[in-house]
């Protein structure tokens, strides 16, 4: 009998897998980056269907098979997280796709996770765009901090540590230059 795993999650990406199937890519709390199959998830009348729309954030059940992970169930679906603007879904949708470029394997990284739904509903409930670009700097670097892509200099610290505040996003923004030549530097150390 294989073991169920609930977890709390949300989709950074997802895809189509042959007439009805869907490939979905779930940032979870206990799990990390998990790639899992959705059989039949993209019929009309599937329960999956809702809860896979890319950052959809809920509770997942995940079943690991012989060579993949597959979808069971997904229940408390909330779509708040990617914003009522399409400003905001634009920046959030950024988010998830250095997520999944910069994630790599199954290992559970609770703090990343945690700055990750914080960040994204920042965004998403940022007062002004310029708000939501801030949050949106601080948010990488904060990923890139976590993956250890960052270095930890002084000037970037009251960057990293904290909550997201209208303080930050207008410090945020007045060190914009500094914090997104902070970024692409990291960003090409990668590599990838």
């Amino acid at each position: 009998m294989h073991k169920i795993h609930v977890t709390d999650g949300v989709v950074l990406g997802k895809r189509g897998a042959g007439e009805a199937n869907t490939l979905v890519s779930i940032l979870t709390e206990e799990l990390g980056l998990v790639r899992a199959k959705a059989t039949s998830a993209r019929v009309e009348g599937s329960k999956l269907r809702y809860g896979l729309e890319t950052l959809t954030h809920a509770r997942y059940c995940l079943v690991r098979g012989k060579y993949e992970w597959k979808l069971t169930g997904v229940e408390g679906v909330s779509h708040a997280l990617k914003g009522e603007e399409r400003d905001r879904r634009v920046r959030s949708g950024k988010i998830a796709k250095l997520l999944l470029r910069l994630v790599n394997g199954e290992e559970p990284v609770p703090a990343l996770y945690k700055t990750v739904i914080e960040g994204l509903g920042a965004i998403a409930g940022a007062a002004t765009p310029a708000d939501a670009e801030a949050v949106e700097v601080v948010l990488v670097l904060r990923i890139l901090s976590h993956l250890g892509y960052l270095p930890h200099t002084q000037a970037l610290a009251q960057f990293i540590e904290g909550e997201y505040s209208v303080e930050l996003a207008a410090q945020a923004l007045k060190s914009r230059a500094t914090l997104v030549r902070a970024i692409n530097e990291s960003l090409i150390a990668t590599g990838l």
